[in-house]
């Protein structure tokens, strides 16, 4: 039976190239043959050397193990003024304008959806959903951080429908909907549109361009960065005894055997 690595074509990497986004307080770059894989820290150098440890996570969780990766390669850089130590981003990949064929955008899609069960898996995993990390507790460019594996949840099954309004198309938000409904019901807005104008349209929405790969790349990074936050909750959980273990979906291995 293929992995998903090898079925959604994410296995020889010849080579691993970063776009970089910096307002100089942060850096947070995306590894561009992996979508929604990132690294991010206060350096340059800090956050690059994070990109194998992150690109073999994320392989290992889509079922490829022990893959060799050369070295990193910053190939695009944006100048932002967002909060990018606090993970807010806008950058455009150049990867992000190219063309795709139905077969690469059903791949994509496909990939989004297994992250998504993925999140769900993990959140539905949890016992001590409304514990409070008070390490967690401080202001952030979107207001109150989450801090509660239940405040994350909820954030990440409304921030569906922000990525589908980045394309101007209609929608009916219903928050009430399962976590898998909304994304399945998303894909499918984004799949029509993937018909109508393939991977060309880039969308111009309060001074950020978006392209629906763009849109599908950061649904992956955005339960990723979530799913590792939900992660150090549980590792926290754990450490203090109030659980005996957690299960690791992403396989992020927080705390156990790498920092």
């Amino acid at each position: 039976m293929l992995s998903i690595a090898r079925k959604l074509n994410l296995t020889a990497k010849d080579s691993l190239s970063i776009g970089m986004e910096t307002n100089s307080k942060g850096f947070l770059g995306f590894i561009i043959e992996l979508p929604g894989a990132y690294v991010k820290g206060p350096t340059q150098i800090g956050a690059v050397s994070k990109t194998v440890m992150e690109a073999g996570s994320y392989l290992t969780w889509l079922g490829q193990e022990n893959v060799r990766f050369p070295e990193p390669l910053i190939v695009q850089t944006h100048r932002s003024d967002l909060k990018i130590e606090d993970a807010d981003c806008e950058i455009l990949l150049d990867d992000d304008r190219r063309p795709m064929n139905e077969d690469e955008f059903g791949r994509l899609v496909e990939l989004v959806r297994y992250s998504g069960l993925a999140f769900d898996k993990l959140y539905e995993s949890t016992g001590l959903k409304d514990w409070v990390d008070e390490d967690r507790i401080r202001e952030t460019f979107y207001g109150q951080n989450k801090k509660t594996i239940q405040e994350i949840f909820d954030h990440v099954k409304r921030t569906q429908y922000y990525y589908l309004s980045r394309t101007g198309v209609s929608f009916t938000e219903d928050e009430h909907e399962p976590l898998m409904n909304i994304r399945d019901s998303c894909l499918g807005k984004l799949s029509g549109l993937f018909s109508e104008h393939g991977n060309s349209k880039v969308y111009d929405v309060a001074n950020e361009r978006w392209t629906l790969k763009k849109v599908l790349r950061r649904f992956i990074w955005h339960d990723r960065i979530h799913g590792k936050a939900i992660t150090r909750i549980l590792e926290k959980q754990r450490q203090f005894g109030l659980i005996e273990d957690y299960q690791d979906i992403f396989l992020f291995k927080i705390g156990r055997d790498k920092p």
